[in-house]
């Protein structure tokens, strides 16, 4: 690629100021694969506030830009992106712009505009959203399909989702860019004498995270004299006073830990010291804990028929998410062997080659063939 070839791509990092989202964590494992990939074209990293997220690539800038105030306050992030924003792309005279959270600058701009959709969970569930999530992505979401250049999709299943929610979106517009895993990390998970007997729960406090079915079902193997430890992880979430109530009230509450948000390194440490991960989740775009327990070598117990299953294939345990007493089995035919961890030993082969299809600098490479296309 010349230099006179080079493009300039804008990308709202916004999301990065709450890191702790699995939006945020996409994000950042892309742009750090993209900053090791593309020394061509230049990235200019738009957000309402500084974030403090590490340049080691040139041609990568952040671009703090405050938005409009109204009685001094900030306007939301979503006013930001539609007002401040789009004056940003068309004085910068950016080529790409790409929102990598569900939504874009919707008034017209002279750029291309790529947009990633991770799930349709203000579809399936809306419910469990705050009203104002609900809002936007009811609003600015489908206005942000609908006039994207392309469409990347996190999985055949997202994909599979926006065409029965879009029908009139226009199959050459959609890619399917799977999310990664930090697969150098995986080393880390092949001490097995680490391991503790325990169960780690990443994701929110939310109600499609299914967590009062996954207490349910250890409260069951709790009256059977089965105690099994559950360290929760993640950010508080919505909706969720009956989550709380759980942790507080549950006959197995002292068996329950929740952490809420860690960094990457402690959240590492759990993986590679857990005996596996349940991930009870009830719709999910993807599943990245999925991955990221699967890089540290951490066997995962996930929902039965769903997209996890679709990743973790021969690599996962599974149960009907629905159903208490089936988790209940599964996880007690799980412990019932002497180290449980080592699942995983007898299908490595397995593991290596999701990890190697499942990789970060994969899914970037992807993204950068869609710029290249658009050029």
């Amino acid at each position: 690629m010349g230099e006179e070839l080079a493009m300039r791509i804008a990308i709202d990092i916004k999301c990065l100021r709450y890191n702790n989202s699995g939006i945020g964590r996409y994000l950042k494992c892309m742009l750090d694969a993209l900053q090791k990939l593309d020394k061509e074209n230049e990235y200019l990293l738009f957000s309402p506030t500084p974030i403090d997220y590490p340049i080691s690539n040139p041609n990568f800038k952040l671009c703090p830009i405050p938005g409009i105030k109204i009685l001094g306050r900030n306007l939301p992030g979503i006013f930001w992106q539609q007002t401040t924003l789009v004056k940003a792309l068309r004085q910068n005279k950016v080529d790409i712009v790409w929102g990598p959270e569900q939504t874009l600058p919707v008034p017209p701009c002279a750029c291309k505009k790529i947009l990633t959709v991770h799930d349709f969970v203000y579809k399936r569930y809306p419910e469990t959203m705050q009203r104002s999530v609900r809002c936007i992505n009811n609003t600015f979401g489908e206005k942000s399909i609908l006039c994207a250049s392309k469409i990347a999709l996190v999985s055949e299943f997202t994909k599979q989702e926006l065409q029965s929610f879009y029908p009139q979106v226009p199959n050459e517009k959609l890619v399917v860019i799977p999310n990664g895993a930090n697969v150098q990390d995986s080393s880390t998970g092949s001490s097995q004498d680490l391991r503790k007997k325990q169960l780690l729960f990443v994701g929110s406090l939310e109600p499609r995270k299914n967590l009062k079915n996954l207490v349910t079902a250890l409260e069951i193997l709790g009256s059977q004299g089965i105690e099994i430890p559950l360290i929760l992880t993640g950010p508080k979430g919505w909706k969720n006073e009956t989550e709380i109530d759980l942790l507080k009230n549950s006959p197995i509450a002292k068996n329950i830990r929740h952490l809420g948000f860690v960094s990457d390194s402690e959240l590492r440490n759990l993986y590679a010291t857990s005996a596996a991960v349940v991930f009870p989740s009830l719709y999910e775009g993807f599943g990245l804990p999925v991955l990221e327990a699967l890089a540290m070598r951490t066997p995962i117990l996930t929902t039965r028929g769903s997209v996890m299953e679709s990743i973790a294939g021969k690599c996962g345990i599974y149960f009907d998410a629905t159903q208490p007493k089936d988790m209940a089995c599964v996880i007690k035919k799980f412990f019932e062997v002497a180290e449980p961890w080592k699942y995983l030993d007898a299908v490595e082969t397995e593991r290596l080659q999701i990890l190697s299809t499942y990789r970060w600098e994969n899914s970037a490479r992807k993204l950068m063939e869609v710029f290249n296309e658009l050029r």
